[in-house]
């Protein structure tokens, strides 16, 4: 392998250009240039379940996950308590519905600086909320410069594999390396997730893990686990502080954020829970009366 700067050989730098410039639904991409518009000069990137989501798929059944990534704060948030939150408690979180032929479409989306972006999916980030987002696949859906977001990506693989290797017991394949990665990432946060779920993601990955893995990090299964194993302890403790003020600071952050809880509940629930006017502008206050609600209409409906 012809090694590039950065340490990234052209197999592993193609494979990063190969999953980002992949196709993407139809709805992502209507709903990715509206974020545009509202973040000129941004890269939009789509990661999680709505990569797989088909183009002719039920829409309204699909919640999209976009990363923002915007030239600078300033620009993205003329709100300085809004700057200060993206910086000290990254990142910003948003919720978006679109309505497009008939269809209502629904992102969630983060925001990011660019150089802020780098900074967290590198070594001297600890917590693995970002590095371990991104080193799995992600389609970058609109921006002006692939390259530079195959970078940050390139750093992001760099930095999981790196701190999962020593996890994974000696003698470990690629797949080793990647499933204990993975378990100990869900594990450092408050993730409600299905047992198995590791297992999926590998499958759904197809060759992305060998592709992107260095062969040489190999050597490195089994090393130093002790060390490994206690610093990944920290970080679930870190990451489980981190979870509460980000759902704290959600409250007061996540536009649309009502609209969001409303529409999970429906779709779960089978019947359209109603959101008023003043809940959507206090939505601390709104809290009781819309569970109030739920409760009323689940008996009238069950």
């Amino acid at each position: 392998m012809t090694a590039l700067k950065g340490g990234v050989s052209d197999a592993q730098n193609q494979a990063i250009l190969d999953s980002l410039n992949g196709p993407v639904p139809a709805a992502a991409q209507t709903l990715a240039a509206h974020l545009v518009d509202t973040y000129p000069r941004a890269s939009v990137l789509l990661y999680g379940s709505g990569i797989s989501a088909l183009a002719d798929a039920t829409q309204a059944d699909v919640l999209y996950d976009f990363y923002v990534i915007v030239p600078c704060y300033r620009s993205a948030f003329p709100n300085g308590l809004l700057r200060f939150a993206a910086r000290w408690l990254p990142p910003n979180v948003f919720y978006c519905e679109l309505h497009d032929q008939g269809q209502m479409l629904r992102c969630k989306y983060a925001v990011l600086s660019q150089a802020h972006f780098a900074e967290l999916v590198g070594k001297t980030t600890f917590h693995s909320y970002f590095w371990a987002r991104f080193a799995q696949p992600c389609r970058m859906v609109s921006g002006p410069d692939v390259g530079a977001v195959a970078a940050i990506v390139a750093t992001a693989i760099a930095t999981f594999l790196s701190r999962a290797a020593p996890l994974a017991p000696a003698g470990s394949d690629v797949a080793g390396l990647w499933q204990a990665g993975l378990s100990a990432s869900y594990g450092a946060e408050l993730r409600a997730e299905q047992p198995g779920r590791v297992q999926t993601l590998l499958k759904a990955y197809g060759d992305w893990p060998d592709r992107v893995t260095d062969p040489v990090l190999l050597d490195m299964a089994g090393r130093g686990q002790r060390r490994a194993r206690a610093l990944w302890r920290l970080r679930a403790v870190q990451g489980g502080l981190l979870s509460v003020l980000r759902l704290t600071k959600g409250v007061f952050t996540f536009e649309g954020g009502v609209d969001y809880i409303a529409w999970k509940i429906s779709r779960h629930a089978g019947f359209t829970l109603p959101v008023r006017a003043w809940e959507r502008r206090w939505p601390l206050l709104a809290l009781p009366t819309l569970s109030w609600r739920y409760y009323r209409l689940k008996a009238k409906n069950s």
